[in-house]
């Protein structure tokens, strides 16, 4: 355990610390200043040499220690379905975005079905969180097969929770960029609450991936 926090040590950035926390990345952990890109190096590190057993070596201490669980779990070279209990774990104590999207960002699997036809029990749980996961999460399956199910699922999820809705939001305006029919009729039947409807449209308008057409159109659509 030692030689982990040596590292988070030697590798912690006071300037880096005090951005992160204005980003409310780390939630009830403390945040020591590391940078995402030396995380992930060192997780696959510990990967190559214990693979999940390095989650031995990891404690609850800091948002970097519990970052590093999740992404020796992404990086694992264990079959997704064995990762499991793993996954719930990690979820069971990532109570901040910042502990979510990155975990979901370092996810490669090959069993994509597997993990789909886990998410709406993660997004149906109660929990904040473990909500976010399951939408952030769905961003990697935006194609003709799951787009369907994916609408279903943000249409039944009535959440007042900022970060389930940002989530549902993000995941939208990513939706539109393929598939801006199936989003301009989803805000049209007005089916989503009054600050994920219009948080959309600012996403979808402020990216850079959807033509200025598409931006004049939905910009219409406000609640």
């Amino acid at each position: 355990m030692m030689y982990v926090k040596n590292f988070l040590k030697d590798n912690s950035e006071q300037e880096f610390k005090e951005f992160s926390q204005k980003l409310a990345i780390e939630g009830e952990y403390p945040i020591l200043g590391v940078r995402i890109p030396i995380l992930r190096q060192f997780a696959k590190k510990l990967v190559k040499e214990q693979d999940i057993s390095a989650l031995g070596m990891l404690t609850d201490d800091s948002f970097e220690e519990v970052l590093l669980q999740g992404f020796v779990i992404a990086y694992s070279k264990l079959a997704l379905n064995d990762k499991k209990q793993y996954i719930d774990n990690y979820l069971s104590k990532a109570h901040s975005w910042g502990l979510i999207d990155s975990f979901v960002s370092s996810f490669s699997h090959q069993d994509k079905e597997l993990m789909f036809s886990w998410l709406e029990d993660y997004i149906s749980s109660g929990e904040t969180f473990k909500t976010r996961f399951g939408f952030v999460m769905m961003m990697k399956y935006l194609d003709d097969e799951h787009v369907e199910k994916i609408v279903e699922a943000v249409i039944k999820t009535k959440s007042e929770e900022y970060y389930v809705e940002m989530a549902q939001a993000w995941l939208l305006a990513k939706m539109a960029i393929k598939y801006p029919d199936v989003v301009c009729e989803l805000l049209d039947k007005k089916c989503l609450n009054k600050f994920t409807h219009n948080k959309t449209i600012q996403k979808m308008v402020e990216s850079y991936s959807i033509d200025k057409d598409l931006k004049i159109k939905v910009k219409g659509k406000r609640a």
